[in-house]
């Protein structure tokens, strides 16, 4: 064996140093290479799943996976999706920005992105990224072509260039809305322990979903574990980031679609492997557990910060990463059209209370929507409803609305306790409302302009509407504030001053309406004649109802109405006292008026229009909750 001096001696000294260079130029740049390496980054959600998991202290639920997980994840306690449901939560999450900012909030409309932005994978495509997504979309914008660089059951990131770094989603389905409502069914999950929240009734169908829910939840953790395994298998656990959350709270009714806890928190769980933690400080730790309060506004500017790229300053959130001058005091939450329904409501919370603000208080929560009505937990807690069997709280969700509503959720998990009106909490209930408004004004938001203006461009200042929408709450009392808006030269004035109007008289606290509601109802902008005709339909005489219904019904039907109008008609319509040749009438609509319609309707809306008639024009079918 020839020794180490041996080598030197035999070696001449200049190829020693020539190796000695190359040696030290191979370590530098490996190290190098590894400082700056990109992660890989893998998204895995699931669909209509709140923090009902092992890891987040349920004790009825059975995620052995996913608690395994949380092990090396730091674990969000105080995750929000912004939106109660898929579309309007999944366009803030690929956007980074607060839909309502361009009039994209309504469930599954078809607005355009604004020019400057550009979604994450785009920006992610600039940063060197492979970028698969299997394979929900349902943004609520058109989408570009070439944002991903494949989104179908088939995307993997095991489909990229060799050496490019990825960002791949994967979406399970398992837990839908849609799979908690089947029968018959023998749930695995004992129904005799299963958690029922307050607000819901208990019975042997509301049992049965929730059991049903938690089963399918145990599914998805199985589900997940693959996905992981798969990365295993590739040996890329210790290159890639992963990322699990539920994309809103669960499908059972007053969780998904609405803004209370049981709506918009998820479950967030975030695994950055050893070698990637150093540039994040203490804002990361494995196995850990903050209180930190984060939303979907945060996931792009999340990963660009993870990825080294750099962040647009037009984004709306902030890095679950950056320092403590970062975090968030405040989380916001919005709730606008759901499917045919026409509503709008915005919510706050900080880390403690949420406020919610109301725009059209007199539209219950259990508004009849026809997808929501095929869980069995719905009929029934409907049914109980109308049959006298439920308490104050479990009734309130099938009544008209508070213009306000504030919650204490260190001692209210469910948000049963309206504190709107408790005078020792006028105080931080008036600094939330105060920002809330402050936010709608800072970021335009357009809730308080009725869609179809939007998609006809007849939106102007998103001031006035924002400051008309939030007068029509604060004046419910004032008999006067309501008839000085209604007789406003701004069609927006006069639009929410009906919406005042309406929910004084919903909340009986005016006597009758007044006369110039008829003269409303001719307006000649078209969302100022709905808005009194509703008025008229409801609260008038036998013979106003019948007019003011016929008028509407015509809107709904004409060749020439816009989608919108259309929309707005079909929800204004007192489904009680429409008549027989009002019925007739909405039956009969040729096939060919139906076709017409289609062009100026976004795909999804040519069902939302049919679901509406079909209801008021079958008395068979289960009528509106209102």
């Amino acid at each position: 064996m020839i020794s180490t001096a041996t080598l030197r001696t035999a070696i001449p000294r200049r190829i020693r140093w020539v190796a000695f260079l190359l040696l030290f130029h191979s370590i530098t740049s490996n190290a190098h290479l590894q400082a700056t390496e990109k992660p890989n980054i893998l998204w895995i959600s699931c669909e209509d799943t709140g923090p009902q998991l092992g890891c987040y202290g349920d004790e009825y639920s059975r995620t052995p996976y996913l608690d395994a997980f949380s092990k090396k994840s730091q674990r969000f306690l105080n995750c929000w999706s912004n939106a109660p449901v898929c579309a309007p939560a999944r366009t803030t999450i690929i956007t980074g920005l607060f839909p309502p900012s361009f009039g994209a909030q309504h469930m599954r409309s078809e607005v355009s992105l604004p020019d400057f932005a550009k979604t994450l994978p785009e920006q992610l495509h600039e940063a060197g990224y492979y970028c698969s997504n299997n394979s929900k979309e349902d943004y609520n914008f058109r989408k570009r072509s070439g944002m991903w660089d494949d989104s179908s059951q088939k995307s993997h990131w095991r489909n990229r260039p060799k050496g490019k770094p990825f960002f791949s989603v994967f979406n399970l389905q398992v837990t839908h809305e849609s799979q908690i409502r089947k029968r018959p069914y023998t749930p695995t999950h004992p129904t005799d322990s299963v958690p029922i929240p307050p607000y819901h009734p208990d019975t042997p169908e509301v049992r049965i979903d929730w059991a049903q829910y938690y089963d399918r939840i145990t599914e998805m953790d199985s589900q997940f574990q693959k996905i992981l395994d798969q990365l295993e298998d590739d040996d890329l656990t210790e290159s890639t980031v992963v990322f699990f959350f539920g994309d809103h709270g669960s499908g059972m009714p007053r969780s998904k679609r609405w803004l209370y806890e049981s709506g918009l928190r998820v479950p967030m769980l975030v695994h950055i492997p050893t070698k990637f933690q150093s540039t994040l400080g203490a804002s990361y730790q494995a196995d850990s557990v903050t209180k930190r309060l984060v939303s979907f506004l945060d996931l792009t500017p999340t990963v660009l910060h993870l990825a080294g790229a750099t962040r647009p300053s037009y984004l709306h959130g902030e890095s679950f990463f950056g320092d403590d001058s970062q975090a968030h005091s405040t989380l916001v939450g919005f709730r606008d059209r759901m499917d045919e329904r026409v509503d709008c409501s915005r919510a706050m919370r900080d880390h403690r209370y949420l406020y919610i603000r109301n725009f059209f208080p007199f539209r219950p929560q259990g508004a009849f929507l026809a997808y929501m009505f095929q869980t069995p937990t719905t009929k029934d807690w409907y049914r109980a409803y109308t049959e006298g069997r439920l308490n104050k709280a479990q009734s309130k969700f099938w009544e008209t609305k508070d213009v306000e509503e504030f919650y204490d959720l260190s001692v209210d998990p469910h948000q049963i306790n309206n504190l709107a009106n408790d005078p020792s909490h006028q105080a931080p209930k008036k600094v939330l409302a105060n920002a809330l408004k402050q936010w709608m004004l800072e970021h335009e938001d357009t809730g308080c302009v009725p869609e179809d203006w939007i998609l006809q461009k007849n939106a102007n200042s998103m001031t006035s509407a924002i400051e008309a929408g939030w007068k029509s709450g604060d004046i419910v009392d004032s008999i006067e504030g309501s008839d000085v808006m209604m007789a406003s030269s701004n069609p927006i004035e006069r639009y929410w001053g009906l919406i005042a109007l309406q929910t004084q008289l919903s909340q009986k606290r005016r006597p009758s309406i007044p006369a110039s509601v008829t003269s409303s109802s001719a307006d000649q902008e078209n969302i100022v004649a709905i808005a009194a005709l509703e008025i008229l339909a409801k609260f008038g005489t036998f013979e106003q109802s019948t007019k003011a219904n016929d008028a509407l019904v015509q809107i709904a039907i004409a060749d020439n109405s816009t989608w919108g109008a259309r929309m707005l008609a079909l929800n204004a319509i007192h489904a009680d006292t429409l008549n027989p040749m009002h019925q007739k009438s909405l039956r009969e609509i040729p096939e060919k008026r139906k076709k017409a319609w289609a062009k100026d309707l976004p795909t999804r809306y040519a069902e939302y229009v049919p679901r509406l008639i079909e209801r008021l024009s079958n008395p068979e079918d289960p009528k509106n909750a209102e």
